[in-house]
């Protein structure tokens, strides 16, 4: 049901449905995030990647996060949106960085973050910092920047099907014969590709999971 401007729709699950084949919840996957009206400052830097850890259900993915318009996107977040359905992700800001190594520097903070610093300094001001000396701030103030470590929110949702790289979810596997991909309740019936529940990360693993099925059921109708 992804990208339906290029024809992508529901037929294959229609299909599997009036032949009584079970459905996993179908959602969108490979996508961006939107964020909560508290992350909202998140869209001022739309355009800027910078690269993040983010744990999502005890899943940690290293890489890029764009900030967008509509929220965050970028590789980093569309791998995290297969593991997220709901609750919160926890993201670090700065995966190479120890804030302690930071503290006795007389270099104003917004430099040394290991941020783009039009990022370092919209999160001081978020944060209610003054942009100074780092030997300069306060126990509580390095108690706020420490959360940059470990920022936890709920995103609100997703940018939705029609940005969506593929679709979670999808025909049991369970139903479907491996060894032919022909189903295991109709005969001469068979499912492959993104239509099955499976679903892989960034990097052709769905492409290598379509060629790969289709290359199976050849061989079984064949």
């Amino acid at each position: 049901m992804s990208f339906p401007k290029i024809g992508a729709s529901s037929i294959g699950y229609d299909i599997a449905r009036s032949f009584g084949h079970s459905i996993e919840t179908l959602s969108s996957g490979l996508v961006g995030l939107t964020v909560q009206p508290e992350q909202f400052f998140f869209k001022s830097l739309s355009g800027i990647a910078i690269d993040v850890k983010i744990t999502v259900n005890n899943k940690e993915i290293n890489g890029a996060l764009l900030f967008a318009h509509k929220g965050i996107s970028g590789p980093a977040v569309l791998d995290a949106s297969l593991y997220w359905n709901k609750g919160k992700i926890t993201i670090d800001f700065l995966p190479t960085l120890s804030i302690d190594s930071l503290k006795s520097s007389k270099k104003h903070i917004s430099k040394i973050l290991s941020l783009p610093s039009r990022v370092a300094k919209t999160f001081l001001e978020t944060l209610n910092i003054e942009d100074k000396a780092s030997n300069k701030l306060s126990f509580e103030e390095w108690k706020k920047i420490t959360l940059l470590k470990n920022y936890s929110f709920a995103p609100a949702g997703t940018f939705g099907y029609s940005k969506a790289e593929v679709t979670k979810g999808g025909v049991s596997t369970d139903e479907v014969d491996a060894s032919s991909m022909m189903s295991k309740k109709v005969e001469n019936l068979y499912f492959l590709g993104e239509v099955l529940d499976v679903t892989g990360e960034l990097g052709g693993y769905n492409f290598q999971w379509a060629f790969s099925t289709a290359f199976v059921c050849a061989k079984g109708i064949k």
